[in-house]
């Protein structure tokens, strides 16, 4: 939600209203999709502001965060039924929200229905394994296989049962093969040069000069 002018990442957020960003991100998504490849909703959630963005714990009561925060969240999931959803790097009420298990489970995967993959904010896992329990499929960006033996070493110990570590891969599996043909498919060449050139022309001829002209001070 566009909750804060300085934010830094508003041209990202489709509005203020839960309701509208819920709709215009359904038919968003419906649109990617259709190509055969995967959309990605983000920051779920509670995602407002830069500022210690990846440490700051917000506090919202159910009520705001349903009606506010989470009601776009769940027409794009339900409507939409978007393949990914991208976990934010704040906490929730005193948990980071990757190992949320409220936000996660009980509202992300069974009110919401949603049966996809979460993934990790860039550098957004805190604790792989609290994370995998919560229902966080993909940690990104690579770890280097350090965070794959914490995994290992859960199963093995028993603190993750190797059922909750099944369901994480049949969700990745399952994304694969559905993106997998878009893939092949499209061999398409990209001008980067040309589009480098269209970008910065389009920029050039969006910049507006403001000047203050008989401007009078009391």
């Amino acid at each position: 939600m566009k909750r804060n002018p300085l934010c830094g990442r508003n041209f990202e957020y489709f509005s203020e209203d839960p309701y509208q960003a819920g709709k215009l991100s359904a038919a968003y998504i419906r649109g990617i999709q259709s190509q055969g490849v995967s959309a990605c909703v983000k920051h779920f959630a509670v995602n407002n502001q830069e500022e210690r963005r990846m440490s700051i714990d917000t506090i919202v009561d159910e009520r705001t965060l349903r009606e506010i925060y989470l009601t776009a969240f769940e027409i794009a999931i339900k409507e939409g039924d978007v393949k990914t959803v991208m976990s934010s790097y704040n906490k929730l009420n005193g948990d980071y929200t990757n190992e949320h298990r409220h936000l996660m489970q009980e509202i992300l995967r069974e009110e919401f229905g949603f049966d996809g993959v979460v993934v990790t904010d860039w550098g957004g896992s805190n604790d792989r394994v609290k994370g995998l329990i919560a229902g966080n499929e993909l940690e990104m960006p690579t770890a280097n296989g350090e965070t794959v033996q914490d995994i290992i070493k859960a199963v093995q110990t028993g603190v993750i049962e190797e059922e909750i570590l099944d369901t994480a891969v049949d969700r990745l599996l399952e994304l694969m093969l559905t993106t997998n043909e878009a893939l092949a498919r499209d061999k398409a060449t990209i001008d980067v040069k040309g589009h480098h050139a269209f970008a910065e022309k389009v920029a050039e001829e969006s910049i507006v000069l403001l000047k203050n002209e008989a401007i009078f001070c009391r």
